[in-house]
């Protein structure tokens, strides 16, 4: 039950400290949501910059590792 206390007093020093800030509920979930929204650009941004070079990597790197897997796997049968 004291943990509970502890919350109510926490919660309450936050809002005076973000309403002396001048900072409204309504205004932080707005700059939170363009925040994800943001995010979510990026992220993509990054993932349509390195797919092309993923890609041109696989090329290579997945014929080897196939190989190395057959010839680990006869290895281990002999």
């Amino acid at each position: 039950m004291g943990w509970v206390f502890r919350i109510i007093v926490l919660c309450l020093i936050v809002g005076l400290l973000l309403s002396f800030l001048s900072i409204d509920p309504v205004g932080m979930l707005n700059d939170t949501w363009r925040t994800v929204l943001s995010i979510g650009a990026l992220l993509g941004g990054v993932i349509d910059w390195a797919l092309p070079y993923i890609l041109l990597g696989a090329v290579v790197v997945v014929p080897i590792a196939v190989v190395a897997a057959v010839l680990r796997l006869l290895r281990h049968r002999s």
